[in-house]
């Protein structure tokens, strides 16, 4: 049995799923100043930031990242969110179509808050599959820490 012709082709299958997982670095993303949660817009500026950062390592940090350079995972990195628009992160390419036609351009904070309460009713046809968040005070604090996170260096 020869072997020859098949190690190449196992180390070419190895070699394409390893940029599974997302641990190749995303573009660099343009970013705003790091807001203080004083200076975030109400209700933002009344969030408790850390209660979002444990919301978001419960509920969505099995799908994306928010750090700089981490690369995609399920979901795209939500690193520059706020400032590079919807259906735009560089090197994500599972968008769907209808995230894609999405008829809003930029993600604001109230957008994603209605994103957050229910992305099916949203953006129907969304590939997010997510029940959504109920609790308004819960949503406010993700989304605080989402606006100053994500624009982290």
């Amino acid at each position: 049995m020869q072997l020859g012709y098949l190690i190449p082709t196992v180390l070419a299958g190895v070699l394409a799923l390893s940029g599974c997982g997302g641990e190749a670095p995303a573009p660099a993303v343009p970013t705003a100043p790091v807001p203080t949660v004083e200076e975030l817009q109400p209700p933002y500026n009344e969030a408790d930031v850390d209660a979002g950062k444990s919301l978001f390592g419960r509920q969505c940090a099995s799908c994306h990242y928010v750090a700089a350079g981490k690369g995609h995972l399920v979901g795209p990195n939500l690193h520059g969110v706020f400032e590079r628009g919807t259906g735009k992160a560089a090197g994500y390419n599972s968008y769907s179509p209808a995230l894609k036609n999405f008829e809003h351009k930029v993600w604001t904070p109230e957008l994603v808050d209605q994103w957050l309460l229910a992305p099916q009713g949203f953006v129907p046809g969304t590939g997010m599959f997510f029940n959504g968040l109920k609790n308004p005070e819960e949503r406010r604090d993700l989304i605080a820490y989402l606006l100053i996170e994500s624009r982290k260096p």
